[in-house]
């Protein structure tokens, strides 16, 4: 073989093994998941969705019902949840395929979580659309780490207590909607992005509304915000 046909022939090689790993798309399935609060008074929620679409709201009868949607076997989501005095541990993870997929994907969760229940939301989204209308909930905190796609968070609205929130953006664009009359302090800290803060003061990358400092509740939000954009509306 001559050494100008070595390069061609790993290339081939290559491809016929990526070929072989990828996963075709499979049947559409739908189904649905109810997980019961328990004993717990306070629950720490985790979902973890690698690519998708992603809708999180309040107004469960349970502590969480789900709806799921995808054509991936290996996407099915796993639950898992448990209960340590009076703190419940719930993690909703998508499930694992590191091969390539062929053809049109879906992958889509649709989560409705008790308003009656303090929580703490940690969100590791990959990549697609995200729209968490936090509205009504008790939030102890939010921790959002994004990846590629768009994020909308609906943070308006009456808050029952102090909130902190951070979030980690990357390449994508996120919208975060906050209360007008709530103390809202938010720090955007580096990244290539613009920020949109219309109606709010900005001092050295600190952007706070007209409430700040005179309310007994406060949400603070820092933000990393990466390559890409971030709109903050008070409404």
């Amino acid at each position: 073989m001559r050494f100008s046909q070595i390069p061609k022939t790993l290339f081939l090689i290559f491809l016929m093994g990526g070929m072989g790993a990828c996963i075709a798309v499979g049947e559409l399935v739908e189904e649905t998941q109810t997980v019961e609060l328990g004993e717990a008074e306070s629950v720490e929620l985790d979902l973890d969705i690698g690519a998708g679409e992603l809708k999180v709201q309040g107004g469960a009868s349970e502590l969480m019902e789900g709806y799921f949607v995808y054509n991936i076997e290996r996407w099915k989501p796993e639950i898992l949840y448990s209960v340590a005095g009076n703190r419940g541990m719930l993690k909703v993870k998508q499930g694992q395929c590191s091969s390539l997929t062929i053809g049109n994907t879906r992958n889509k969760w649709n989560i409705t979580v008790s308003n009656d229940v303090p929580l703490d939301i940690k969100v590791d989204f990959g990549a697609g659309a995200g729209k968490l209308d936090l509205r009504g909930l008790i939030l102890n905190s939010l921790d959002i780490d994004m990846g590629v796609g768009e994020l909308k968070v609906d943070l308006s609205g009456e808050q029952k207590q102090s909130l902190n929130v951070s979030v980690d953006g990357g390449v994508g664009s996120a919208t975060i909607y906050l209360p007008v009359d709530v103390g809202v302090r938010v720090e955007v800290d580096g990244g290539i992005g613009s920020v949109n803060a219309r109606g709010m003061f900005k001092k050295r990358g600190v952007y706070t509304n007209d409430a700040y400092g005179k309310t007994e509740v406060t949400i603070d939000v820092d933000v990393d915000a990466g390559v890409g954009s971030i709109d903050l509306i008070l409404r």
